[in-house]
């Protein structure tokens, strides 16, 4: 469950909206700067100072599982079916290929103390239907949302 609107936005100082953590390293000041993630599309975009063809970007698990895409422009979707725990945290790197320009990302998830979602429960009517219920965490404040995301698995 991620609080908030869903998308995460890393700034210079990498701290998410959903207080959830991003920290990036770079071996050199990188032109690609604004790094998004909306969860709920699977998208990871940024900006970028200067006009490049093509990118790379990775999504990597804990487990070292990753996935690499190309694209041609500053956004990259992964699929919203991606079997990977999230939840564990994940590693985003976007590369310009042939050059040693790149920015890392690592996504721990996480909220405020006490703000966790207790008493979650689901049950399952005829397969076809699921119902879940929770109460925000004890601390929460009184604006925050909760989102369930259901994916496939394996």
């Amino acid at each position: 469950l991620l609080a908030d609107t869903g998308c995460v936005s890393v700034s210079d100082r990498c701290l998410a909206k959903s207080q959830s953590l991003f920290r990036h390293s770079d071996t050199q000041e990188s032109p690609i700067t604004n790094v998004n993630v909306n969860w709920r599309k699977m998208e990871l975009s940024w900006e970028s100072s200067r006009n490049f063809s093509k990118y790379t970007c990775t999504i990597m698990d804990r487990d070292m599982e990753s996935l690499e895409k190309e694209v041609n422009s500053p956004l990259c979707s992964f699929p919203v079916e991606l079997d990977m725990p999230l939840h564990k945290g994940v590693f985003f790197i976007i590369k310009v290929p042939n050059t040693n320009i790149s920015k890392e990302c690592t996504f721990l998830p996480g909220g405020m103390n006490g703000s966790a979602v207790e008493d979650f429960s689901c049950v399952i009517y005829n397969i076809f239907l699921m119902n879940c219920t929770w109460q925000a965490g004890r601390d929460a404040p009184a604006d925050t949302q909760y989102f369930l995301y259901w994916q496939k698995s394996r």
